[in-house]
């Protein structure tokens, strides 16, 4: 009983198999591999010899089956033989297809003409009745059976002569990887004819042990199986891990079931149901020891050779740039070299002229490679820009480029690839040696790589810039000359004399130059224009807007006395005259100091407050706008506004570069924010209100700014007649929508 329970266990294990491998897995073989037929022929094996064993079928179709069931077995054993020849040489031939045409149609006339009677029970086992290959005398020396022929040329001679072809011709034309599949292969077949032997004399004293003999092919199956989906070949610490691994999962279990099996066996015969019971659950729960133990094993990180990926990221991170160029590429090539072992290290860069040069070697050896190598293209149009010798037999979209990516490896004497790429435009490219210990890159490399990409590029990035350096000193110095140019127009204002108001500001460009600027006009001694913008943009082509639109503006103002028509004209500006796509986002204000009235045009400003001492609260007031430069026509959108300024009122404006940022946490800095630095800073003078804005937003953030941060402060601090200000509901404070067009003075 306890056998035919273990033959149907087998045959549901391998038709689990094949569609656990067809479907379900990632376990990765090519379709082409007739490792998958031989899976499924497996399959119809088990089943049909657990029908047999079960003795409930008419003689005539039970011998008909074991017939079919010996063909098969032998079909599954030549395909298996010839899977190793596939292996060491995937090109198909003629001559092999007619050989297992031949030892196919051999084993159909051995089963059918030369088996005279086939049995298979739990008392006797496996019985083949057959008659000797040479009759007489020469019998007496040679006494062969066709069993016996059946059973050396298909289970011993031709996987062992198949196997020893495939070994012989990796020993001389195979990569590393293949190799290490042949040994596993190999190891694999000398462990089934170890376990058919032991079988074969243990069936001596228990005739019915010969009825497991199909599990001799199990481990076959499934050690070809795990070697066809390697994809680096192990090193010396990973034979260690793999063999305690396979002592873990596979010789445990099988060492707790077979005391099981031996402990218990005596209850067989007066109880076969509850022996069956107690190997089934010891099964189960050496099944579940398994799952759990190979989990375990796969998710830890103790059990791993190399896990050097925090290791690895936190000397990249360290690297110092304002260094000396032979100093920084000597640290990333220990770097690389303390971490992932590699045995050199290259880098080339493009030299714009249609060659990638080396401008790093280790070994001091100097190439240059076409850019248009078409490995580099496919490679981008994959989004593969790291790659790995091992993966050239593996994956199936580097199969077009098989060859050439194979030949590049080659020229550069490497065994890993990162390309360094800004869209379709390569900057160069990495390439590592293979290991110091001989090993191939492997997953786990490549999945660190993947994730570290971004060090490898700015590492590039820099080797790029700094082998172009006399170019990068002259632009540098072109770039600290317009800076100040640049800084001296934005600088350029009027100030403010009128003792009823302090002005304060500042202006922080993110990357030197920006496109924001801050400008204080000066139309009479009554009035004064206050305008805060942000062109869109960064570096110089936004600053040159910026400057070009101060100009403008300033040049508007001489001929345009209506406040309304100045901010439209400037959109007009914008629209027409600077670079396409432009588009400003600010405040036009106009400040009337004999009426203590300021009038104001939203143009798309993030953040407009009022502060109002009498009520010590802070409102927003910018209500509305539209940014300048989408619309041609801006005179529907553009509403001036007028508030009432009393004694103690504060004007703050800011960019969305203060109320925009993030801190290291995501957090936004916001606008509660402002108003928060407002309120508590409100007694100090205008320009140090400004400060605080700006030192709060850099403390809130801990990091480099990202974007331009302007800051406007008006402090009013006295008004024409101590009148009570009229009452804007809820706030104290006046504000109105003027119907009327308002005058811009004459200087």
């Amino acid at each position: 009983m306890a056998y035919i329970i273990l033959n149907f266990a087998l045959a549901a294990f391998l038709i689990w198999l094949t569609v656990y491998i067809d479907r379900a897995s990632k376990i990765k073989i090519d379709y082409n591999d007739p490792l998958i037929i031989n899976i499924l022929i497996a399959a119809i094996i088990s089943v049909i010899y657990s029908i047999l064993i079960c003795s409930f079928l008419p003689e005539a179709f039970f011998l008909l089956l074991a017939r079919i069931l010996f063909i098969l077995e032998a079909c599954f054993l030549v395909n298996i033989s010839f899977c190793f020849i596939y292996y060491a040489a995937v090109k198909r031939s003629a001559i092999v297809t007619i050989l297992k045409i031949v030892l196919y149609a051999f084993s159909f006339y051995i089963a059918f003409f030369k088996f005279d009677a086939v049995g298979m029970t739990v008392q006797y086992g496996v019985v083949i009745r057959s008659s000797y290959i040479f009759p007489g005398e020469t019998g007496l020396v040679f006494p062969w059976t066709w069993v016996t022929v059946y059973v050396a040329l298909y289970r011993f001679i031709l996987p062992g002569f198949c196997c020893l072809i495939m070994l012989l011709r990796n020993e001389y034309s195979a990569s590393r990887l293949q190799k290490h599949r042949g040994y596993l292969d190999a190891l694999a077949l000398l462990v089934m004819w170890g376990m058919l032997i032991f079988m074969s004399a243990a069936s001596r004293h228990n005739q019915a042990i010969s009825l497991l003999y199909h599990f001799a092919y199990v481990f076959l199956i499934l050690v070809m199986t795990a070697a066809s989906s390697e994809k680096t070949a192990l090193s010396g610490i990973d034979t260690m891990m793999f063999v305690f691994r396979a002592f873990l999962t596979y010789m445990i279990p099988a060492v707790v079931v077979g005391f099981l099996y031996a402990y218990f066996f005596s209850l067989y015969t007066n109880y076969p149901f509850l022996f069956a019971f107690v190997l089934a659950a010891g099964t189960f729960i050496m099944l579940f020891y398994i799952q759990k133990v190979s989990d375990y094993l796969t998710n830890t990180r103790r059990l791993h050779s190399a896990d050097y990926e925090h290791a690895f990221e936190r000397d990249l991170a360290s690297i110092d740039y304002n260094g000396e160029m032979d100093e920084i590429t000597n640290n990333m090539f220990n770097i690389f070299k303390k971490n992932v072992e590699c045995s050199s290290m290259s880098v080339f860069i493009n030299n714009g002229e249609g060659k990638l040069d080396t401008a790093y070697s280790s070994k001091n050896e100097m190439l240059s490679v076409p850019v248009d190598n078409p490995v580099f293209d496919e490679l981008l149009n994959i989004g593969k820009t790291v790659v790995v010798y091992s993966e050239i037999d593996n994956e199936h979209d580097l199969a077009e480029i098989k060859d050439k990516l194979a030949e590049l490896f080659r020229v550069t004497k490497s065994d890993a690839l990162f390309i360094l790429n800004e869209g379709r435009n390569i900057l160069g490219f990495i390439v590592l040696g293979i290991k110091t210990s001989g090993d191939h890159y492997k997953d786990y490399d490549i999945s660190v790589f993947t994730k570290l990409y971004s060090y490898f590029f700015v590492f590039g990035y820099y080797m790029r810039n700094i082998s172009n350096k006399d170019i990068i000193g002259t632009v540098n110095r072109e770039i600290r000359m317009s800076s100040q140019i640049i800084t001296s127009i934005q600088e350029n204002m009027d100030p403010v004399k009128s003792p009823k108001i302090d002005v304060g500001y500042i202006m922080v460009p993110a990357h030197n130059i920006g496109g924001e600027f801050i400008d204080l006009i000066r139309l009479n001694d009554k009035t004064h224009l206050f305008v805060v913008g942000d062109l869109s943009g960064k570096g110089i082509a936004a600053s040159m807007s910026m400057v070009i639109l101060k100009s403008v503006i300033r040049t508007y103002l001489a001929e345009t006395h209506d406040f309304k028509q100045l901010v439209v004209k400037v959109n007009s500006f914008i629209r027409n005259s600077l670079q396409k796509g432009t588009i400003f986002a600010g405040m036009f204000a106009l400040v009337d100091f004999q009426t203590d009235t300021m009038y104001y045009i939203n143009c798309g400003i993030p953040a407009l407050f009022l502060y109002t001492q009498a009520y010590n609260n802070v409102i927003e007031i910018q209500g509305s706008g539209h940014i300048l430069g989408f619309v041609k026509d801006m005179s529907p959108f553009v509403s001036v506004k007028q508030i009432k300024l009393n004694k103690g009122d504060i004007v703050l404006t800011c960019t969305d570069g203060l109320i925009d940022s993030h801190s290291l946490r995501g957090e936004q800095f916001g606008k509660e924010r402002v108003q928060q630095v407002l309120l508590a800073n409100s007694m100090y003078p205008a320009s140090r209100m400004a400060q605080f804005e700006y030192d709060s937003l850099v403390k809130f953030m801990s990091k480099e700014m990202e974007d331009d941060v302007s800051v406007l402060v008006m402090k009013y601090q006295e008004t024409t007649a101590a009148a009570k200000p009229e009452t804007l509901p809820g706030t104290g404070t006046e504000q109105q929508e003027t119907t009327q067009t308002e005058e811009i003075p004459s200087a």
